[in-house]
């Protein structure tokens, strides 16, 4: 996930640069806060169609609590069930009271992309007090004086959006076609109810986000500090995470699965840093000694992860990353046969010696894509998963390319050749 100015990860538009109407416009009724959980009741207690219009819009908000668009959407396109005679809607938001003020949503009912203005006089009101308001053209005495954002309107309804820390954002509705009506005091209170679902929903999703870029930082964090120990190990385990994906994306991953495949591949050398330089990066072959020191980085690698606090969808991540050296046949290090390492351990493990081998070492050179692949075919089934590398057979060409380069490419290329001469 990228980081943006706003808590909300979207093409928003500053507000901070809006300039003061020229005239207050006349707020015809408002409503506390503090009071809308008695309009709730009252509303769902009165109105069936709007009971069950609000509890479609909790439910939709809940499954799309933590993807981005699609929440935004279903705001959207529920202001305008809600209000069907609304012909553009708003809502705005900051992360913080020293935040400017940015546009999360901005529809026009026609869909023709039509910028929607809002009035400084309104929103700051709105944010000061933290009360609901109704307002209409032309019912205050200012004249000539009204302000060309306020001259566009006939009516509009706002609200404040709130969570636990307060007010944080605003919700508009407006008409500006005479002939659609006004909106009324029972459309301020309606419009209450909507503004405290959206309110709650936007704020889950800030922080959610803000979880995710805490979680991208350690992640971060950890492969920088792979790199301090031992950057062609750090660089290793970038050129696997990669390897991994093309043969989870051909093997038909996707979604939350591939977001745990890419973390637990990145990170599956981690415990490498509890192994000793002169083992670590020893140039020739190792004692048994060494080799049982060496062995021990899965399990270095799960103690390290094991540590941090993982996103729901993710928490076998460190489960994942310490299987990647696991054998179908069970002879790995921690014993697991066959299904019962988990499939993306088996595709890391395959990406892994598979990159191992086409990549040179100070002990040994680099294998040629075909021998690479002929190694990983001569144990499939028993040390490797079968579909693993069928699906790296699969992508390989595009996997060299894009992964190792021209070189490695160029010595993919020959193999065909001299088998031909």
């Amino acid at each position: 996930m990228t980081e943006s100015d706003s808590a909300f990860d979207f093409q928003a538009r500053d507000l901070s640069s809006l300039q003061p109407d020229s005239a207050e416009p006349t707020v015809l009724a408002w409503r506390p806060a503090q009071d809308w959980g008695d309009v709730r009741e009252l509303v769902v207690r009165t109105d069936a169609r709007v009971a069950e219009l609000m509890l479609s819009l909790v439910r939709e908000t809940a499954e799309a609590r933590n993807d981005e668009s699609r929440l935004l959407a279903v705001i959207a396109r529920f202001a305008f069930e809600a209000f069907p005679n609304a012909t553009h809607h708003v809502v705005a938001a900051r992360e913080h009271d020293e935040a400017p003020l940015r546009t999360i949503i901005e529809r026009a009912r026609a869909g023709d992309g039509t910028s929607v203005p809002l009035s400084r006089t309104i929103v700051d009101r709105v944010l000061r007090d933290g009360h609901a308001v109704l307002f209409m053209r032309g019912q205050d005495d200012s004249g000539s004086k009204e302000s060309i954002v306020m001259s566009r309107l006939e009516t509009a309804i706002v609200a404040p959006l709130t969570g636990v820390h307060g007010t944080f954002g605003v919700i508009q509705l407006d008409v500006r076609k005479p002939a659609r009506g006004r909106f009324t005091q029972e459309d301020l209170g309606m419009l209450t109810v909507f503004a405290s679902q959206v309110g709650l929903s936007l704020e889950h999703l800030w922080l959610h986000q803000q979880q995710q870029r805490a979680f991208q930082s350690t992640i971060s964090a950890l492969v920088h500090s792979l790199t301090l120990k031992d950057a062609e190990v750090a660089q290793h385990c970038d050129r696997v995470q990669k390897v991994s994906l093309a043969i989870g994306e051909r093997m038909g991953l996707s979604g939350t699965d591939m977001e745990i495949l890419s973390v637990a591949a990145l990170l599956h050398d981690l415990g490498k840093q509890g192994v000793r330089d002169e083992v670590l990066t020893k140039p020739g072959r190792l004692t048994d000694e060494e080799r049982q020191e060496m062995d021990q980085h899965a399990t270095h690698t799960q103690d390290i992860l094991d540590m941090i606090d993982y996103p729901a969808d993710l928490w076998d991540v460190p489960r994942i990353a310490a299987y990647h050296h696991e054998k179908i046949d069970g002879t790995g290090p921690f014993g697991v046969v066959g299904d019962k390492i988990p499939l993306a351990a088996r595709i890391i493990s395959v990406a892994d010696v598979f990159d191992a081998l086409v990549s040179a070492r100070s002990y040994k050179p680099a294998l040629p894509p075909e021998q690479a692949l002929a190694k990983l075919d001569a144990g499939r089934g028993r040390d490797w998963d079968d579909g693993a590398v069928e699906a790296l057979h699969a992508v390989v060409g595009d996997v060299i390319t894009g992964i190792y380069g021209v070189e490695a490419d160029r010595r993919m290329g020959d193999e065909p050749e001299q088998k031909a001469a």
